[in-house]
């Protein structure tokens, strides 16, 4: 007969009362060791963001095995119905008073890109802004912003957020920070000035009542934006020394916001992204590879310890 299995409840209760973990941690984990809790929360979201972006994938290859078939005004007009489905949804429980769940976010998050796909496939088919064709990229910031807060979404804000970035030049590709010219110092510049604006837009949201979960997306945001541009600027000559100071500030300001708050991420923010400029620039500061290969692996292993020993901090307080 094979006996019950071995259950870490008891040890679980130890270690709260030693100080090791805290209350609700150790709550959690004695339920998880009875069975009575087993959240697979992050497992569906992953799966409902797989799904939204197959659906995206799918909607894109239809359009190209089918424009020649169905014409674009028939695709524009099937594509601003499927969108609005979506919306529908997500009114609909708001007026019925509902909390909306999460595949239901993830519906109307459905809806946002296909209205943004919808947007930019009818103005690369009719020019409608000409040479100014960027300009719906803010038109889309503006539209998916008023939809975020009239439904509360903060997946809608992301994809708002998105289109803001794009406007301001933010293309999101690795390949740009190592160009040494006008593309790595535009990037940088815009980054910076693109991360500003959220703030801003975070310190509206704040007095004008705005939803509080809105603040992290905006938080969050910035810090990554800011931290990109600075880096840009680290990487090219001419603007090096500037972009050493922004981006040790930037890095100071998210380990103080850490400290402040307790929220460690942004402690990897301010580590993880001076550790990666300080590499960049051993690398091309410093002309012996191994000497390289050893001064980088020495700011690996010190950005390492000092978020172990944040973690270690954040865990006691």
């Amino acid at each position: 007969m094979i006996g019950a299995m071995h259950s870490l409840e008891l040890e679980c209760r130890e270690l709260e009362k030693a100080g090791v973990m805290a209350e609700p941690e150790a709550t959690r984990a004695a339920a998880l060791e009875r069975g009575s809790i087993f959240s697979v929360f992050e497992e569906l979201r992953f799966a409902l963001y797989a799904a939204v972006a197959a659906v995206t994938a799918g909607i894109g290859l239809l359009i190209k095995d089918n424009l020649d078939r169905i014409g674009p005004i028939t695709l524009i007009a099937v594509l601003a119905l499927a969108s609005a489905v979506c919306y529908a949804t997500a009114l609909r429980t708001q007026w019925q008073g509902r909390e909306r769940s999460i595949g239901g976010d993830y519906v109307l998050l459905l809806g946002a890109l296909i209205v943004s796909a919808d947007l930019g496939y009818a103005e690369s088919k009719f020019h409608w802004l000409g040479t100014q064709w960027q300009w719906y990229l803010l038109v889309l910031a503006a539209f998916h912003g008023v939809t975020a807060y009239r439904l509360r979404s903060r997946l809608v804000l992301c994809a708002s957020i998105a289109a803001l970035a794009g406007w301001f030049g933010i293309q999101g590709q690795a390949t740009m920070l190592f160009n040494v010219g006008g593309s790595a110092v535009r990037l940088g510049f815009h980054a910076i000035a693109c991360a500003a604006t959220l703030l801003v837009w975070r310190a509206a949201n704040r007095r004008l009542g705005g939803p509080e979960s809105f603040e992290s997306v905006f938080e969050n945001f910035a810090a990554n934006i800011g931290f990109w541009g600075a880096l840009a600027l680290c990487l090219t000559p001419g603007v090096r020394l500037l972009g050493l100071v922004l981006l040790a500030a930037l890095a100071a300001a998210s380990i103080f916001k850490a400290l402040r708050s307790g929220e460690e991420i942004f402690a990897v923010y301010g580590t993880a992204y001076a550790a990666l400029a300080l590499c960049c620039l051993e690398a091309q500061v410093i002309e012996y590879g191994l000497a390289v290969l050893l001064l980088e692996l020495a700011t690996v292993v010190a950005g390492a310890l000092l978020l172990w020993n944040f973690h270690r901090h954040a865990a006691r307080g």
